[in-house]
């Protein structure tokens, strides 16, 4: 399978510009004593500044990779040397962005490159002024605090441009279960780099039947034995892992880290009937192992999963929404994953449940109130793929129907109603992951280029 778009790093070149000049005077830019301004004495602070900035960085955001420090001091004719160029020019395939400190790096500019500046004065502020002004891509940041939230939305960013998602397609245009979806992935490759390898959901059956029921045996008895209340035909479940291991082989052979398949289509073909399966088990383990799996085909949601996955570093649930009173919205869909609080986190209690009242088809039943936060973000990209609606609330309680898409999870907000009429600007299916998120999807959203609409 292609590297887990969650493991990726951020590569990043960081760079400390020192200007020493060659010997003492004084003027209108310089002025102090003369025991700190000979060459000797400058020279000697360069020297302390980069080991300090080397001793900050040990602090890095763990989603950075830091390539070596290059010290690029230079006198006052601002030059930088042709050796310190080359040493910038080292990999520069793999670097995502230069990470600048101190003094600014002249000519650094002509590489395109994004620059992140940490230096809280007007020497940043100026040279990303510069640099936006001419086409380059620069943030400042005053202080670890936010060089650590710049590096972040930059990551996310990062982590989207290396989703490949496999999708198990009907091959229509749209899906027959959401008129809504994003048509054409080339626009979403074009805008956030994001793939999509579309295949028709029916190859999946030659994959399922080289998984032995051997291969898929102790995965489906480890969760048959953490149920706390199973009501799922023990021995047809084993159709449900064997579905989630074939999607995983077809991932592997496609080179894809991310998954999502047709759902109407594949009901209507009568395979899941004849195979006693559902996809619903196999998105809630994969979203569980950082994988961002979404169900039918549905493009909008999926990358607004990926955004807030990677954002809020856990799981995201989606479904269908409704509106119950003016300050209650319902959701339901059968994906629930166990570790909602976050990735590292103690899984949920779950029952394990029938998608169908002849037994077959698995899904997780959780009940939210086991999160740490009620606090949860809601969110769904439009038909164009540029545009993404996020509401906050709050869930009060969790409900189970014994077929069908469940568990229900009633969430309480300020509004439902205009929300609901928003909706028909981007249609049904809802993210949800747990936390308040509003704020760093309207941060993120000036580095990925989409647009807000509050609901």
């Amino acid at each position: 399978m292609k590297k887990l778009a969650m493991d990726e790093k951020l590569v990043m070149r960081p760079i400390v510009g020192c200007l020493v000049h060659s010997h003492f005077w004084e003027g209108p830019c310089r002025a102090g004593h003369k025991e700190d301004m000979t060459h000797e004495a400058e020279d000697k602070a360069a020297t302390a500044y980069v080991e300090k900035m080397k001793k900050e960085l040990e602090n890095i955001n763990p989603e950075a990779e830091l390539l070596p420090v290059i010290d690029a001091r230079y006198e006052e004719k601002f030059i930088v040397s042709e050796d310190v160029y080359a040493e910038i020019e080292k990999d520069m395939d793999k670097i995502d962005c230069f990470l600048c400190m101190g003094w600014r790096i002249p000519k650094l500019e002509r590489y395109k490159k994004p620059v992140v500046i940490m230096q809280n004065g007007n020497e940043g502020i100026d040279f990303a002024a510069y640099c936006r002004n001419i086409g380059v891509e620069a943030y400042v940041a005053m202080d670890m605090r936010d060089l650590n939230e710049i590096v972040h939305y930059l990551w996310v960013r990062k982590a989207v441009a290396s989703t490949r998602v496999l999708c198990l397609s009907a091959a229509s245009q749209p899906t027959f279960g959401i008129q809504s979806v994003i048509r054409d992935p080339e626009v979403i490759r074009q805008k956030y780099g994001l793939e999509v390898i579309k295949l028709p959901f029916y190859e999946i059956v030659k994959y399922m039947d080289q998984i032995t029921d051997e291969e898929a045996r102790p995965l489906a008895e480890k969760y048959l034995a953490g149920s706390t209340d199973t009501k799922v035909n023990k021995e047809w479940f084993i159709n449900d892992i064997k579905y989630y291991l074939a999607a995983r082989k077809m991932m592997d052979v496609y080179q894809c880290n991310a998954f999502t398949t047709a759902c109407h289509e594949l009901c209507t073909s009568e395979i899941p009937q004849n195979r006693k399966f559902t996809p619903c088990m196999c998105h809630s383990i994969m979203k569980d192992e950082r994988i961002p799996s979404a169900c039918e085909e549905d493009l909008n949601a999926f990358l607004a999963m990926c955004i807030m996955q990677y954002l809020g570093n856990r799981p995201a649930f989606m479904g269908n929404p409704n509106h119950e009173t003016d300050e209650l919205l319902r959701i339901h869909h059968a994906v629930p994953a166990l570790c909602m609080n976050g990735y590292g986190s103690k899984p949920m209690e779950y029952k394990l449940w029938a998608f169908t009242g002849q037994g077959f088809g698995g899904k997780l039943q959780v009940d939210f109130s086991q999160n740490e936060s009620d606090d949860i973000t809601l969110g769904r990209f439009n038909p164009a793929g540029d545009t993404i609606c996020i509401k906050e609330g709050q869930v009060l309680r969790s409900e189970y129907d014994e077929v069908y898409c469940s568990p229900y999870y009633y969430i309480q907000m300020d509004d439902a109603r205009t929300y609901m009429h928003n909706l028909a600007g981007f249609g049904h299916h809802q993210v949800l992951v747990f936390g308040a998120y509003a704020k760093e999807i309207k941060e993120l959203s000036r580095y990925m280029g989409f647009k807000i609409v509050e609901g």
